[in-house]
């Protein structure tokens, strides 16, 4: 998980590890042999987006694709003084943990925190601010990643209610909103589940080919607003819902790995790509269950059975730890993860992953591919950083791929 939005304040850990699914030895390979070669073509980066001021405060992406084709990106802003601020109330930084002790620059009370939206619509060439709705916090963002269109252009969100303390009326818990004009105004909260039983954190909303909706994060089978973040952050499990019609409904949680692995899970962070049978490949930020400390990358399979899944494998992926998990099903027919070490595709189900041609991300990507084909990555430069500490900006990855013939 982001060790400055949820679960536990860890350091990162860079060591792979390999993962053993049906038997073989999935592995990292730099030229894959027996198979169709997969290269990009047309590799370019480009800043979209940069703060008023100086130094920047612009992270956490989104992006998705409205239905006229038109490319939407959205991000956490921040801006105001480094210093003279109000400071988060005591109670409310006890129970977030917040800001982590030593880093009182991580504490946002006081500055003006948008939810900046941009459309293109020449294909990422010229961008236009959409909206920016403000929102109140000690924490450095509260949605953004999970954002999504729906087929009748509606905009759908999940927010992370316990990151907005300073509007209890709020709640404490993951819900959803929409915006039925291009996100200039927000519906009331719809929560995913009831709060007096689970907390949950969103971080995907991702359309099946079926045209269902999946929402994919953290789940919490303790009442919302109930612990502190850290003790929240010790009890987390994957979270897979459903819905059938447009998110107004959703099937209750859907385990994601098998029982025996959930305990000490440690994150919320994790994402889904859909195969053509409708099996989902995931990959998975999570504690190191032999260390019981850093964080490490996994990967797994979820059987599709009917309208639901059923966890088939989960272990070690052959990545290094690199924050958000993304991936991203391409009309290539490979599965893209993107991440600050490279990128990597696969077309046999995560047995062997090979290096794309292409340079590392910047920090938390989120990524599309537009129905002409192009691939969009859009991330952060810098990292999760102190406010006032680093100049952030947007940037932009595209790139088109090209498959050699068998």
């Amino acid at each position: 998980m982001r060790k400055t939005r949820a679960g536990l304040w860890v350091l990162l850990n860079l060591a792979a590890s390999v993962v053993v699914l049906n038997g073989e030895s999935p592995a990292r390979a730099q030229h894959p042999e027996g198979t169709r070669q997969i290269v990009a073509a047309e590799y370019d980066r480009k800043t979209v987006y940069h703060s008023p001021q100086t130094p920047g405060f612009t992270c956490w992406t989104g992006t998705w694709v409205m239905p006229d084709g038109s490319v939407m990106v959205c991000f956490t802003q921040a801006t105001g003084p480094v210093e003279g601020r109000p400071s988060v109330p005591k109670e409310i930084g006890d129970k977030l943990c917040w800001p982590p002790s030593g880093h009182p620059h991580y504490d946002m009370t006081g500055l003006d925190l948008r939810n900046v939206h941009l459309r293109s619509f020449d294909g990422g060439q010229t961008w236009k601010q959409a909206s920016a709705d403000p929102f109140r916090s000690c924490m450095n963002g509260c949605t953004g990643e999970c954002e999504t269109a729906l087929a009748d252009g509606t905009v759908i969100r999940g927010v992370w209610g316990h990151y907005l303390p300073y509007d209890p009326e709020l709640p404490k818990t993951g819900y959803l909103q929409r915006s039925h004009d291009e996100t200039k105004t927000w519906e009331k909260p719809e929560v995913l589940l009831d709060p007096e039983e689970y907390t949950t954190w969103p971080k995907r909303i991702r359309r099946l080919r079926d045209g269902r909706l999946i929402v994919l994060g953290g789940l919490a089978l303790v009442p919302a607003n109930s612990l502190t973040r850290h003790e929240y952050g010790r009890i987390l499990e994957p979270l897979l819902m459903v819905s059938e019609d447009e998110g107004k409904t959703w099937s209750p949680p859907i385990p994601v790995v098998p029982a025996e692995h959930r305990k000490d899970w440690g994150g919320e962070e994790f994402d889904a790509a859909e195969l053509p049978n409708g099996d989902l490949v995931c990959v998975f930020r999570r504690i190191d269950p032999q260390r019981r400390a850093g964080e490490v990358r996994w990967q797994g399979l979820l059987k599709k059975q009917g309208g639901t899944w059923v966890p088939e494998h989960v272990g070690p992926a052959p990545f290094p730890h690199s924050g958000h998990p993304e991936l991203l099903a391409t009309r290539e027919g490979v599965i893209l993860h993107v991440a600050t070490t490279g990128v990597d595709w696969t077309r046999d189900v995560g047995q062997t992953w090979h290096h794309l041609n292409v340079p590392p991300t910047a920090y938390y990507p989120r990524s599309v591919q537009t129905p002409d084909g192009r691939v969009y990555i859009f991330a952060h430069v810098g990292g999760d950083n102190a406010y006032g500490s680093v100049d952030q900006s947007i940037v932009m990855d595209t790139f088109r791929l090209n498959v050699s013939p068998e």
